[in-house]
């Protein structure tokens, strides 16, 4: 259902036969020769300045993988009927995660931009009363918003959630999402909504506005009673990262209130993955304070063989012993970094190891410590931490190289929160919210899939070079269609053509041109 060569008309429109679609759609072949006569004699029925950025090589990814394919016979589609296929709707709504749109109403503005899907618009136009003949008036764009609005916020919820944490990242492991390293990290983040009680399902935290928790136990009673508690949803991921911190994929998620417990959400996530997918994916699970769980640390060690790195907290009788028999004078403490810290003060970090505690009484398997201590200018210790593990380390540098890298997912939030705009809701319908928050990490991660893969880099410039001559025509390029054809140009090729234009013909295209510039029309 792409831009195809003549030669592969046959073979494509069977294809869409067998779907039923060509009651539906018109499918324009590639024929510059005739296009080019038509473009001669003043007839034309669209023009587009189409520039291949990245939008189109990353879309050029998404169709040489078939992942619109794939999606079609997967999606939980809500409909008995199918009007408008699914792959399109699909597409859309990915359209709008890449342009970072929350609000269906500038869908149309979408599908009119420089991608893939709207310049060349998979070489579909629409027959008289698109898709499914019931449309009276002429249309200015391919589908309507509230078609699609209405398509995903009838869309079961949870349903959704589940196609994602099944069959999106089923679809991800075929085509090698995971690293072999096995590193993921489990990680709660707060989604603040305004307090209208359409809102549903959401719970009560002292937060910012930006979904950031105020810890208010060190609070005095005054500066405790100015804190705002606000409604929130819970996003519990299950985040996979490169051990170099530069790729991340996220291999599960729950969207729930934000009261709701992240240590339990957290488990299911990671049983349901392995459930799904075997053992062996996951080899390191690195976690904050809030998962502190000795049983569910130890039933992973055991049972799926998940290597847990995870802070103690300083009152935990684990951590107490290891600092006990630290402080024993023939244990060594290394120098792990000597600086400045951020506010300009001189710092010292030293570390050390202590292998195979059991004094964690809910935990069922021997615990590994990585301890370190901060010292001042003056020799003073003013901080000491430690990192458990269910794995000894050689060094215990390691545990704490491993650990910082955990401090990335927080810049993933950060950037789905701001850039991606993960927590702007437009509307309280929860189908509505969990579909952006599906799509937002959807888009994500294929995106860090395209960048990272060098082979479906190649795979999808390829794709993207089907759709243009032969010929290199440089970045920019223009698309003309006519009778259901359609040919590709070099810009300064039409602009002279249309100069030396005489008689009808010029009178011809003069009259399309002030038609088409009020209108602002796709391809028919």
């Amino acid at each position: 259902m792409f831009l195809r060569n003549q030669k592969d008309s046959n073979k494509q429109l069977r294809e869409i036969e067998m779907k039923d679609l060509s009651k539906e759609l018109i499918i324009y072949e590639e024929n510059k020769p005739k296009v080019l006569q038509a473009l001669k004699d003043g007839r034309i029925e669209y023009i587009a300045l189409s520039k291949w950025e990245f939008v189109d090589r990353f879309f050029g990814f998404i169709v040489a993988t078939k992942f619109f394919e794939w999606c079609a016979s997967s999606y939980p589609h809500p409909r008995l009927k199918e009007e408008i296929p699914i792959w399109f709707l699909l597409s859309c709504a990915i359209q709008m995660k890449l342009h970072t749109e929350v609000a269906f109403d500038n869908l149309p503005g979408i599908l009119q931009s420089g991608s893939i899907l709207s310049q060349v618009k998979f070489n579909i136009g629409l027959k008289d009363g698109g898709f499914n003949y019931k449309n009276k008036k002429p249309r200015t764009s391919v589908v309507d918003q509230d078609t699609l609005r209405k398509y995903y916020r009838d869309t079961d919820s949870d349903k959704l959630e589940d196609w994602y944490n099944k069959d999106v990242v089923g679809w991800m492991r075929r085509h090698r999402g995971f690293e072999k390293e096995g590193i993921f990290v489990l990680d709660l983040s707060l989604l603040p909504v305004p307090d209208n009680p359409n809102y549903k399902g959401t719970g009560y935290l002292p937060i910012d506005e930006e979904g950031n928790f105020i810890d208010v136990s060190n609070l005095g009673e005054k500066e405790r009673a100015k804190v705002k508690y606000r409604p929130c949803y819970g996003f519990t991921s299950l985040l996979h990262m490169s051990k170099a911190a530069d790729y991340f994929l996220y291999a599960g998620m729950h969207l729930g209130a934000g009261t709701d417990s992240a240590l339990k959400e957290g488990e299911k996530l990671v049983d349901g993955f392995v459930d799904k997918f075997g053992k062996g994916i996951i080899k390191w699970l690195i976690v904050d304070r809030g998962f502190i769980d000795g049983k569910m640390i130890s039933r992973f060690k055991k049972d799926y063989r998940i290597d847990t790195l995870i802070p103690l907290k300083s009152n935990m009788d684990v951590f107490l012993d290891a600092l006990r028999i630290a402080s024993i004078d023939e244990v060594k403490w290394e120098l792990y970094y000597e600086g400045n810290d951020s506010k300009g003060n001189f710092i010292r970090e030293e570390i050390t190891g202590v292998e195979e505690l059991v004094s964690w009484d809910s935990c069922e398997v021997p615990i590994h410590v990585a301890l370190m201590r901060r010292k001042n200018s003056e020799n003073e210790i003013i901080q000491q931490w430690g990192l458990a593990s269910t794995k000894a380390f050689k060094e215990p540098a390691e545990a704490f190289d491993l650990y910082h890298q955990r401090t990335q997912i927080e810049e993933r939030h950060r950037q789905l929160k701001l850039c991606w705009l993960l927590y702007k809701f437009t509307s309280p319908q929860f189908s509505l919210i969990m579909m952006h928050v599906v799509f937002t990490v959807l888009v994500y991660s294929l995106i860090q899939m395209y960048l990272m893969r060098k082979g479906l880099q190649d795979l999808a410039n390829k794709t993207i070079n089907t759709l243009r001559q032969d010929e290199q025509l440089g970045k920019d390029a223009v698309i003309v269609y006519s009778k259901g054809y359609f040919g590709t140009f070099e810009v300064d090729e039409v602009v002279y053509i249309a100069l030396t234009l005489e008689g009808a013909p010029r009178k011809r295209l003069t009259k399309w041109i002030k038609d088409f510039k009020s209108r602002r029309i796709r391809a028919p």
